[in-house]
């Protein structure tokens, strides 16, 4: 009998472009799964750990309100996806010379075959010109104390060039 367990580096990987640099824990794995969209720069996830999170370019703010109105859009839309929701946080703040709200939330996800209550964290993020980027970290919501901190040190260690 062989018995093996996963060793990772507490040094974060890195994921890094010509407009912004990122570390996330090096317990994730890059995937092309988790949120496929145009805009998303990055995707990780470790299904194991039930741990994911991703980082999104949404390009320039279309009006002066347009970071309020995308935050309504994205906390709204996750809302509408849930059940039994309990808002956690709901904070503002300025982190690396951006402009950042953070929303965190927990609720029911439910499939045919099982009802999970997981926790997601999301930060939107505002640079200097008008420019939007989201973060997002989810997980079981009781594995909070195991992985939610190395999702907020990733979302917070976003840093526009």
């Amino acid at each position: 009998m062989v018995v093996s367990s996963c060793q990772y580096s507490k040094e974060p990987k890195t994921f890094s472009t010509e407009k912004v640099s990122i570390q996330y824990p090096s317990y994730l794995h890059v995937s092309n799964d988790v949120y496929p969209t145009k805009q998303t720069l990055l995707q990780t996830k470790n299904d194991y750990r039930d741990v994911y999170f991703i980082l999104i370019d949404f390009g320039q703010k279309p009006s002066d309100s347009g970071f309020a109105l995308m935050y309504d859009s994205i906390t709204n839309q996750l809302k509408r996806n849930l059940k039994e929701i309990l808002v956690e946080k709901d904070s503002a703040f300025t982190i690396n010379n951006l402009k950042a709200r953070e929303y965190q939330i927990s609720g029911v996800l439910s499939s045919e075959k099982q009802a999970l209550r997981f926790l997601f964290t999301l930060d939107l993020f505002e640079d200097k010109n008008g420019h939007l980027y989201q973060t997002a970290g989810w997980l079981l919501r009781h594995k909070r104390e195991l992985w939610e901190k190395d999702l907020q040190a990733a979302a917070y260690s976003l840093t526009v060039k």
